[in-house]
């Protein structure tokens, strides 16, 4: 019998077929099954991008094109978790066919990132003002294996795997600031290296950006997820230092060209190896508290942890590399329980502890939902750069959170709602002393 493709189950149903033995001993199963929850694991990033592509392709979006918001985030759109410092983006890039150019304005120093993941979600390279500055240019980015010659003045920028997502943000103060923004934000460029400098498109305004990028929930994706995962690994093989895992799910007959012997543990036990192994990476996901606030453990562009890069991914794609940003979140009031506008806050940074970066740093406001909360004022959050901010005669800075107006004025308030709420602080660009976890954000008091 030889393999003629199709499904790692039609390949095991053709073995039963054919005479050829599947039965296990109770201990190979159970073996098995810790593999496939291993497989798992190590897939999961893979099979999500790929899903989240395919949302796209299904919505009529060609590849190759920046899609871009082009307007504020508001709290009718009922986005999750949407940043109010920055303007999003992103194209999913095909380089079966050869490199792709991705031109960027000068920018005159504002902030830009284009964040560039793999299939496996690894943070392969960013464009922007930390790594690559703020003036215009070109950078090629070419397939796995590419040799060939770039005109003068294109930047190589090597991909790791045939098909990539481009996450692009760009800075935004607030409503002032849009169409300064903007002036950035549609002129990115993409197009063939082999039409260059011709056949150049510009981005195409989007508001459905949730639904492009739906969450994707794994855990009852049951026994199909393998032979998603089969299927993807011929696609998009793995990097160097990768391959030897997926080598050891032969046995599962996931990435195997040809028939082996080897047997089913059965689509009950490979949907419980896929629950298992989701529980697993949920509760793995490292997180370290201080006065009240949650950070990641620092995200590097390489997870060689099959379950750290699953747990750093398993919300969506995107996540920022440390270098790049630090997040801190919380939910607690200063004893623990949740943020509530049943309470008046204030959190103080005394003189030179805001955030250290060599960027911007933001505060934002969710409910319990993770949803901007809509409020008369219009103020979902606060930037280092928000105008009209009042800092302290030593040069400290209050924020007053809290549902009703402050007697002391509205400069530095962030309005809450009456119930449960969030916040999340961003520091891009961070310093050392944010990376290096010397520097803390102080704790909420209530007032």
């Amino acid at each position: 019998m030889f393999w003629m493709g199709g499904t790692r189950r039609a390949f095991l149903a053709a073995c039963t077929m054919a005479g050829v033995s599947v039965a296990m001993s109770s201990e190979a199963r159970s073996a098995n099954e810790s593999l496939a929850r291993e497989a798992f694991i190590w897939g999961m990033p893979l099979v999500l991008m790929n899903r989240s592509l395919d949302v796209s392709l299904k919505a009529g979006l060609p590849l190759n094109q920046f899609y871009i918001t082009a307007e504020l985030a508001i709290p009718e759109y009922r986005q999750v978790g949407p940043n109010i410092d920055t303007l999003m983006g992103h194209a999913w890039l095909d380089l079966t066919q050869g490199p792709q150019v991705i031109g960027v304005p000068d920018t005159a120093g504002r902030y830009y990132s284009i964040q560039l993941q793999d299939m496996y979600m690894n943070n392969f390279a960013y464009l922007g003002r930390r790594t690559t500055g703020t003036q215009a240019g070109f950078f090629a980015i070419t397939p796995p294996g590419f040799e060939g010659e770039l005109p003068e003045g294109i930047t190589q920028v090597r991909a790791t795997t045939t098909r990539v997502l481009a996450y692009v943000r760009t800075m935004l103060i607030g409503p002032e600031d849009l169409e300064a923004a903007l002036s950035v934000h549609t002129a990115y460029t993409l197009g063939p290296l082999s039409a260059f400098p011709g056949s150049r498109t510009t981005p195409i305004a989007r508001a459905d950006r949730a639904r492009l990028f739906p969450h994707v929930d794994f855990s009852n994706a049951g026994a199909g997820f393998f032979d998603e995962l089969d299927q993807l690994v011929g696609i998009y093989p793995p990097l160097e230092f990768d391959a030897p895992s997926l080598a050891r799910f032969a046995p599962l007959g996931i990435g195997v060209p040809g028939p082996v012997a080897h047997g089913t543990i059965g689509d009950d036990r490979l949907a419980a190896a896929v629950t298992s192994g989701y529980d697993l990476v949920k509760s793995s996901i490292h997180l370290t508290w201080v006065n009240g606030w949650a950070r990641r453990d620092n995200v590097p562009p390489f997870y060689h942890d099959p379950v750290q890069r699953a747990a750093n991914n398993m919300f969506g794609k995107g996540t920022h590399l440390s270098d790049e940003a630090v997040y801190w979140g919380t939910r607690q009031g200063g004893v623990g329980e949740w943020l509530s506008g049943s309470n008046r806050y204030r959190l103080r940074f005394a003189p030179g502890e805001t955030p250290p970066v060599d960027a911007f740093w933001s505060l934002t406001l969710y409910d319990k939902d993770y949803v901007l909360f809509d409020n008369p004022h219009g103020r979902y959050g606060i930037l280092d750069r928000t105008e009209g901010l009042e800092y302290g005669a030593d040069g400290s800075l209050e924020m007053l959170i809290q549902a009703d107006e402050p007697e002391q004025g509205t400069a530095n308030w962030l309005p809450c709602p009456r119930g449960e709420f969030q916040m999340i602080l961003r520091a891009y660009q961070p310093r050392p002393e944010t990376l290096d976890g010397t520097y803390l954000p102080p704790p909420f008091e209530i007032v």
